[in-house]
């Protein structure tokens, strides 16, 4: 009996250990857990590679960024805390208490950085999960450093890759289904006067980013991807270049590849193309 008693005391304490959250298990190779600050760089950095990968983003990308900004450790700073540098303006609505939380601090990097990927994917840019080589700039698009500083975060892949040591599961996503994606856009566009090419479009499940372009003689122009409206279609303009405007004002017309594109959180995408006349 006295043997059971003490069996269970132990359990209740590992399990309350984490202040009421199951204690880590320190056998597993990417803890689901955070396995605490005291933990070395190499637990730290499987477990936000854990994270990653079950969001479906690559398992560097928080390490990269946790080495730049804090080295792998949970700073207690003033202005910025964590282990990604975020300001203390963030301790609010769902981040409130990231000081002293760090999942809610991985939280807040793989929400951003799924959602700087979705914007990139809905106005027409390559998807930075694509290219190792573009997970820096897509880390800083997160962190939003000083532009000197910006370049900071790349370095850091063979270190990350080295904590990580090929012992999580890569990343993978069960949604592989693209947006539904309706669009109107005239063939005919009158864009001096219209302040560009006009596209409308919505996204009828309501489960999308999006964004438009418009190609003339090789140059491309972007339209910001936006949060479409709930009811009817959403207006977006796509600004024309310097040369093509000046050819409409001289009486020319202008032939466009105009580009409708909806992104989902997967960074799944859908895009229509229209062959536009551009009139003065």
């Amino acid at each position: 009996m006295l043997a059971g008693c003490v069996a269970a005391l132990f359990f209740s304490a590992a399990v309350h250990a984490q202040g009421g959250a199951p204690a880590p298990n320190f056998s597993e190779p990417c803890p689901a857990l955070y396995p605490g600050d005291d933990a070395g760089q190499e637990r730290i950095a499987r477990w936000m590679a854990r994270g990653a990968a079950d969001r479906g983003l690559p398992r560097e990308l928080p390490v990269m960024a946790g080495l730049a900004e804090s080295g792998l450790r949970n700073l207690r700073g003033a202005s910025y805390a964590g282990f990604f540098g975020m300001s203390r303006t963030l301790n609010a609505g769902e981040y409130r208490g990231f000081p002293r939380n760090p999942d809610l601090q991985l939280r807040w990097f793989l929400d951003t950085a799924g959602l700087v990927r979705q914007r990139r994917v809905a106005e027409g840019r390559p998807d930075p999960a694509a290219d190792e080589s573009a997970f820096g700039i897509w880390i800083a698009d997160v962190e939003r450093p000083a532009p000197g500083n910006r370049s900071g975060y790349q370095p850091h892949l063979s270190e990350a890759r080295d904590l990580i040591a090929g012992k999580c599961a890569a990343p993978k996503s069960d949604d592989t289904t693209p947006p539904r994606l309706r669009t109107r856009i005239a063939t005919t566009q009158h864009p001096l006067a219209a302040g560009g090419i006009v596209v409308k479009l919505r996204c009828p499940d309501h489960d999308c980013l999006a964004g438009a372009t418009a190609t003339i003689d090789g140059r491309t122009r972007r339209a910001r991807a936006t949060t479409p409206a709930e009811r009817g279609f959403t207006t977006l303009t796509v600004a024309v270049p310097r040369a093509a405007r000046r050819a409409l004002r001289r009486g020319g017309s202008v032939h466009a590849d105009v580009a409708a594109i909806a992104a989902d959180a997967s960074a799944n995408a859908t895009a229509r193309h229209h062959a536009v006349t551009l009139r003065r």
